[in-house]
């Protein structure tokens, strides 16, 4: 439906219709507003959003949609990173996660007159998924390398999800397990392999051994490959 051939984003628009027509498979009536089907329970992120204007303090109507996917461009993060920087700051993952996020710009019906204003936005979770999936957003298909590596240096082993989203009983905790990157309008994915203790990278019919996940990031950087899904898998 949405699909547009040969652009970056292929992975994580395939990925949503797949899960979209899983769902409708497979959705049930879960009951007692419990997630309806595997699919959600799996990867979905039940969330409630609010705005609120930084000049009036206009709220905007609460928005309660599902997502499969956390979307937050690289450049954002760095931008994030770099203001942090600036007041001596040294921000977790999940801080720069959830300030990349919680700051909206757009019109406020109450006092901009059309103009861009900024809105803090806070994002509330009904449920933890069991695997959570983090899209980079790149505003182009050829990074430098010190792009990617920078990215690396972002993208923590494990997370707390309870830390991004609000709602959630912590600590709500991930660790990081596979990642598909984008290079040359090509994928690869390359996992964590728990029964050989490594990353191993899977390109087509190819499969190789990388190494720790220093290994990971130094191919990435070397190859370019942009990190474009990313996976979390939930653990206690």
């Amino acid at each position: 439906r949405w699909v547009q051939l040969n652009e970056m984003a292929d992975a994580a628009e395939c990925l949503h219709d797949v899960f979209e027509a899983l769902r409708d498979c497979l959705a049930t009536d879960g009951g007692g507003g419990e997630p309806a089907s595997m699919i959600e329970r799996s990867f979905g992120l039940d969330v409630v959003e609010k705005r609120e204007c930084t000049g009036c303090g206009y709220s905007m109507p609460e928005q309660n949609h599902l997502a499969f996917f956390h979307y937050v461009p690289p450049a954002r993060l760095l931008e994030v990173q770099r203001e942090a920087g600036e007041s001596g700051e040294r921000p977790t993952p999940e801080e720069l996660l959830l300030r990349a996020y919680n700051v909206d710009t757009r019109p406020c019906p109450n006092c901009s007159n059309g103009k861009d204003v900024r809105f803090r936005c806070t994002s509330t979770l009904s449920q933890a998924p069991s695997v959570f999936s983090l899209v980079s957003v790149w505003t182009n298909a050829e990074a430098a390398a010190e792009e990617i590596e920078v990215l690396f240096k972002q993208l923590p082993l494990t997370l707390d999800l309870s830390l991004v989203y609000s709602g959630l009983a912590g600590p709500c905790l991930y660790r990081l397990r596979c990642i598909v990157c984008f290079y040359g309008q090509h994928y690869v994915t390359i996992a964590y392999n728990p029964k050989v203790k490594q990353w191993v990278q899977y390109d087509d019919t190819s499969v190789k051994p990388v190494g720790d996940f220093a290994a990971v990031a130094a191919k990435c950087r070397a190859g370019r490959f942009q990190p474009h899904v990313i996976f979390f898998e939930k653990y206690s």
